[in-house]
């Protein structure tokens, strides 16, 4: 049997798995950045610290790393050892994605997709680890990979349970993933006729999910108040100013460049299609986009941190991504060659964003290590500091600091461990302005004392220092 020839499907693979390397590179040199940070510190303290699996906001398929970090503490890892296992476990589903995509459903295109995807919209939210945005650049590629490979082949009853449970996946991880799983099926829906009648019941129980889904999962306090901000949004004049569509422009060639190469490919596709006449697919493609950012204009148009607006726009990569990975499938050979050039200039130009990111997640790592000092300097163990003066540090955001906290400082040992706590001058002339900070099954005296040691005693204030 001849040998078969090496191609452009297999040099974008290889372009592939260099990029996941160099974010596996990043995720070990920057653990710290990554799971000692808000969101991330306070979840992952629970999943070391209890014994069940924890999911947050009904995000029920968000749950795959932390398997990872029970095993590592099942096998006795140190705290190090697991916050290290939590940060490349969130790298390792988008790559275990990428390698299904790739080999196991024989999808190569889907693959290379997933590597645009990882990086195309990602800068900041690279250290923002539990994120469930996050999982909306993988998930939905699945999903489209399981279009593309067995049911497109057509293999029957178990490509269409592949499917549900790709489906499933994705308008589970996210509140937005309704609208991420609405685009993929629909793109398919219009590029492949005789597909038609199997997409249909995924398009309706994608479209029911939307309309019913938060009756069955009651949205959290933060994602109401999301709602909330949306359909005021809908009624009020429009503002002379909106602080999601700076967001882009300021990030786009103002400030930096991350949304430059989203836009390039977001011209790319549309002339694509147009020169292919594919006027139907294009409506799609400008509609997604278009409305995506649009819902987001509206939703968040009196800002957010920067972290979080950005994780607002990271599904835009799945929507420029899916198309382009179509028309890459359709090319001729030559043109595919010629197509891994620009692939790899705008992997590397945001693999290269991304790294440079570390320095803004460092400053927050920073404060937590200057914090952690001061309190073992004062030779106390639950600490309280007020906010104003945190924030005349820059050390904003103060409602995870006990649990960053707690991390960052039981990386000297057990023993080393204590905690702090932020509260606002008014809170402070209350006779007792602590209030618990720990849920049930993480009262002081139930810490797994392989990690954590804290004293039942009542907080203290620290002694107020200059920054």
């Amino acid at each position: 049997m001849a040998k078969r020839s090496f191609g452009p499907q297999q040099a974008f693979l290889i372009v592939g798995h260099v990029l996941f390397f160099g974010l596996f590179a990043l995720a070990a040199i920057h653990f710290l950045e990554r799971t000692i940070h808000v969101d991330s510190a306070y979840q992952i303290f629970k999943w070391i610290q209890l014994s069940g699996v924890e999911v947050e906001a009904h995000r029920y398929s968000a749950i795959l790393p932390q398997f990872l970090v029970k095993l590592g503490k099942g096998m006795g890892v140190g705290l190090s050892g697991l916050l290290l296992l939590a940060s490349l476990a969130h790298v390792g589903v988008a790559y275990l994605i990428f390698l299904i995509t790739a080999y196991v459903l024989r999808t190569p295109w889907i693959a290379a997709a997933t590597a645009l995807s990882a990086v195309l919209c990602t800068r900041l939210t690279f250290y923002g680890i539990v994120l469930e945005a996050n999982y909306l650049l993988s998930y939905p590629l699945l999903l489209a990979a399981v279009i593309e490979g067995p049911l497109l082949r057509g293999s029957g009853h178990f490509a269409t349970g592949l499917l549900i449970f790709a489906l499933a996946l994705v308008l589970l991880v996210h509140p937005v993933g309704f609208l991420i799983a609405l685009f993929v099926i629909a793109w398919y829906f219009l590029h492949h006729d005789h597909l038609r009648k199997r997409l249909v019941l995924p398009l309706s129980l994608a479209v029911a999910w939307s309309l019913f889904g938060r009756v069955v999962f009651p949205p959290s306090p933060y994602e109401a108040g999301l709602y909330s901000s949306a359909g005021s949004g809908f009624s009020e004049p429009v503002p002379s100013t909106n602080a999601a569509l700076d967001f882009l422009r300021q990030h786009s060639w103002q400030d930096t460049t991350t949304y430059l190469p989203l836009w390039l490919l977001v011209l790319t596709t549309a002339l694509l299609l147009t020169r292919a006449r594919a006027w139907t697919a294009l409506g799609l493609f400008v509609i997604a986009v278009i409305g995506y950012v649009a819902i987001n204009a509206v939703t968040y148009r009196t800002g957010e941190t920067a972290m979080m607006m950005e994780k607002n726009f990271l599904p835009l990569a799945v929507l420029v991504a899916i198309p382009l990975a179509g028309r890459l499938g359709i090319a001729s050979r030559t043109q595919q060659w010629w197509a891994l050039a620009p692939f790899i200039v705008v992997l590397f130009i945001q693999f290269r964003g991304i790294s440079f990111a570390s320095r803004e997640a460092k400053e927050r790592t920073d404060h937590i290590a200057q914090v952690v000092r001061e309190t073992r300097e004062n030779g106390i163990r639950k600490a309280i500091y007020r906010s104003t003066e945190l924030d005349e540090r820059g050390f904003y955001i103060h409602w995870a600091l006990p649990f960053e906290t707690i991390l960052f400082s039981s990386l000297d040992g057990p023993s080393q461990c204590l905690t702090a706590i932020a509260i606002t001058d008014t809170e402070a002339t209350n006779e007792d302005p602590v209030r618990s900070i720990f849920d049930e099954g993480m009262k002081e005296e139930q810490l797994d004392k392989r990690y954590f040691t804290l004293p039942n005693g009542p907080f203290e204030f620290i002694k107020e220092t200059s920054s």
